[in-house]
């Protein structure tokens, strides 16, 4: 028995091993291909801005963990069939079966480093990709359309919904935080009118807003207005100086964190959230896709007794490009509010998942 479970053991760091090598290499040559159209699409668009040679390496280095995480599901799902493909051409796999061995049993490493994979995607989809994409955009802009950085740009002429409160904001300076000829419409809970600040300037001191040359007028009930002057006030507001700069700021360059606050805030302010939540929920689902396709590849790879890898390969590409075109067309189905935001983020997941488990279970009985 000990000696079965050391043969087990292995066996599955050998497949692992072999797993991991064809992995890295199909993922450096898809990596490649992706960078390398890339490259010759915007090269003449570098070349003409006269940007140097270090800008440009930033800028591909940067996309180089975005491409990384587009074409890792491809790359794994290659890896599985390339893997159990060739230990069939070589008859290994009958040899392993001889042993007493299922073939599923030697997928379980494989699903472990699948497993590790997801987590890297996750942090990837999450943290490190929208900051990324955020350097990669600012390059583009500033070096290459010549536009001027996002932070020295004024934002002109700003309608902001608040906690309770509507902002209209002249001019607003995102390098020095300053609100420029400021008005503050202030509601009680059933959206009445209560009190109008005006000021030339507010200023962000760190903690609240310090406002300068203004004045205040509160609405009573029976009509009344009572209004006064001041020469700085400070006055608390739940927004701050980020919130106004973030208004230009995409979708695709918030973090997973920064995403989830501005989901909150749209619906403490009454806007639909809908389309946030379906992206925030649609890059988890995406993390999975790793578990997602070894299960396919190992199903398909162990559907057949003699695996042709060519053939084998062609149809693990054209199942992960329908997993895509699924997953794709259930999002839009979420963006409009044809399907909840759970099962358009998740559907495809759980049917290819389970087809997989499926697949697999009727293979190893």
């Amino acid at each position: 028995m000990r000696f079965a479970l050391c043969r087990l053991q292995l066996l599955c760091r050998y497949v692992a091993k072999e797993f991991s090598r064809n992995f890295a290499l199909t993922l450096a040559a898809f990596v490649s291909i992706y960078l390398l159209i890339d490259f010759f699409e915007k090269i003449d668009r570098l070349l003409r801005a006269q940007i140097g040679f270090r800008t440009i390496v930033e800028y591909f280095a940067a996309k180089l963990p975005v491409a990384a995480a587009q074409v890792l599901p491809a790359a794994v799902i290659l890896a599985v069939i390339i893997t159990f493909g060739l230990l069939s051409r070589h008859k290994e796999t009958i040899a392993i079966k001889c042993a007493g061995i299922n073939l599923v049993r030697l997928l379980h490493p494989i699903l472990a480093i699948s497993l590790a994979l997801a987590i890297l995607l996750l942090i990837l989809n999450l943290y490190v990709n929208p900051l990324l994409t955020q350097k990669i955009n600012t390059i583009w802009e500033t070096k290459v359309d010549k536009k001027p950085v996002r932070e020295l740009i004024e934002l002109k002429y700003i309608w902001y919904k608040g906690d309770r409160v509507i902002l209209n904001i002249t001019d607003f300076r995102k390098d020095t935080k300053t609100m420029g000829d400021v008005r503050i419409y202030v509601f009680d809970s059933h959206f009445h009118l209560i009190q109008l600040v005006a000021a030339r300037q507010a200023q962000w001191t760190g903690k609240n807003w310090l406002f300068f040359d203004g004045q205040v007028q509160s609405f009573g009930a029976h009509g009344t207005v009572i209004g006064e002057t001041f020469k700085t006030r400070t006055i608390v507001l739940t927004e701050r100086p980020e919130d106004f700069a973030n208004l230009e700021r995409k979708v695709t360059e918030m973090t997973g964190a920064d995403l989830h606050r501005y989901i909150l805030r749209l619906e403490r302010d009454g806007y639909d959230s809908r389309p946030y939540w379906v992206e925030l929920h649609s890059r988890i689902a995406m993390a999975l896709t790793p578990l997602i396709v070894t299960l396919i590849g190992g199903a398909l790879i162990f559907w057949q007794e003699d695996s042709n890898i060519p053939l084998s390969i062609a149809v693990g590409i054209a199942l992960v490009f329908v997993y895509w075109l699924l997953f794709s067309f259930l999002l839009s189905l979420g963006q409009v509010g044809v399907l909840p935001i759970s099962v358009a983020a998740w559907l495809a997941n759980i049917t290819f998942g389970l087809a997989g488990i499926l697949t697999l279970y009727k293979t190893s009985v």
